[in-house]
């Protein structure tokens, strides 16, 4: 039993409360996320309905099935893709250009960004509110793409190029612990946290695609950046638990590495006849993978001389993140609708602690148009 005006160890029910949540770790470089939890009744719906038929009315053009989910359009010796993916607590909209400026040779641009805003209890803390915004900009630039390999049934790529990650949050909640009173102090406080992190690094990207004939294509890709910098920027307050009440800290470190891959195919389901032949309805699936590894400094506090301190210890965290999907792709007037689902496997190491791992599975429902 924990008592009052008494030393509380770092491992204390009260301080791991107040911890688990007021320390925000800086995230690695980016994981794709894949939850789409819809509804047919939803909002969420109604936008990317409204999508799909802009998309049909305004761009009849040749669009390839080599994005996972989305629009690829050839535009001769130019191509262009744009994804809108639509989330419980925000979107993720992804789009890219591509130029094949000689022969084999061509370069990619792609850009993604993700907004969230939901309002969420801080965890173990029942009495509690946070409202989050957070923003993403990602931006992966390929100057130099070589394929050596690419005829009307196989590609193969290499590319080299940049990465850049770009990410602002902003908290604001409140929140009421009991458990503070056992140390004289309020149980209800204020919590405010301004974030920003910036991350510029080289990328390495391969990748392999296979159409066998009209009932099977698949397509491996995998990429890496070996090195990269993060510079980051916070400003926590939390009042009145800590004296003083507000804290500012800056940082900037090397880390390596982001590594990420995905294997993905579409199987086309035979026609109930003779002779046999693929149909317009397609099973799709997806494996993903990412992982990387972070070294820096964490804003946090500690509590010493009977009162909390701000301080910021250094953290080595590892994430590992594997997703499984699947789909039925339904054909409907020259488009196919995409409804399936899939389970996230995710993995966080903070320095040589025991992994913390999480689960999640998520519903899939879009408009795709493919083309054998």
């Amino acid at each position: 039993m924990i008592k009052a005006k008494k030393i509380i160890p770092l491992n204390s029910p009260v301080l791991s409360l107040i911890k688990s949540r007021f320390n925000h770790l800086p995230p690695p470089p980016p994981q794709f996320n894949h939850e789409l939890a819809l509804s047919y009744f939803s909002p969420y719906f109604l936008k990317i309905t409204l999508i799909v038929l802009f998309f049909i009315i305004f761009f009849p053009c040749r669009l390839e099935a080599q994005e996972e989910e989305g629009y690829d359009i050839e535009l001769g010796k130019f191509s262009f893709f744009l994804t809108t993916r639509i989330m419980d607590d925000g979107s993720i909209q992804d789009g890219g250009l591509g130029w094949n400026y000689a022969g084999a040779f061509s370069a990619n641009l792609r850009v993604k960004f993700t907004s969230i805003e939901k309002n969420e209890e801080f965890a173990s803390v029942a009495d509690s509110l946070n409202a989050v915004k957070q923003k993403i900009y990602e931006v992966y630039f390929l100057p130099l793409e070589f394929a050596p390999v690419k005829t009307a049934s196989a590609k193969l790529w290499f590319g080299i190029g940049g990465y850049y990650y770009n990410e602002t949050l902003s908290e604001k909640g409140f929140f009421n612990m009991p458990e503070l009173e056992l140390l004289s102090m309020e149980r209800v406080n204020s919590y405010t946290n301004e974030f920003s992190m910036q991350t510029l690094g080289p990328l390495v990207d391969a990748g392999f695609t296979f159409r066998g004939s009209e009932w099977f294509k698949a397509s491996l890709s995998a990429g890496a950046v070996p090195v990269f910098l993060t510079w980051a920027e916070q400003s926590v307050s939390i009042v009145p638990l800590l004296d003083p009440d507000h804290a500012d800290y800056s940082q900037s470190h090397w880390g390596s590495p982001y590594l990420y891959g995905d294997l993905s195919g579409i199987i086309s389901i035979p026609r109930f006849k003779q002779p046999l032949e693929p149909s317009g309805w397609k099973l799709w699936f997806s494996f993903l993978f990412d992982y990387s590894s972070l070294q820096y400094e964490v804003l946090d506090f500690k509590y010493e001389s009977s009162k909390f301190n701000w301080y910021t210890p250094e953290r080595t965290v590892v994430s590992r993140s594997f997703k499984i999907e699947g789909a039925l792709l339904i054909p409907i007037s020259g488009m196919h609708l995409q409804i399936g689902g899939g389970r996230i496997f995710d993995s966080m190491t903070v320095d040589t602690g025991s992994a913390i791992k999480h689960e999640k599975n998520y519903l899939n429902i879009s408009g795709k148009i493919i083309n054998f």
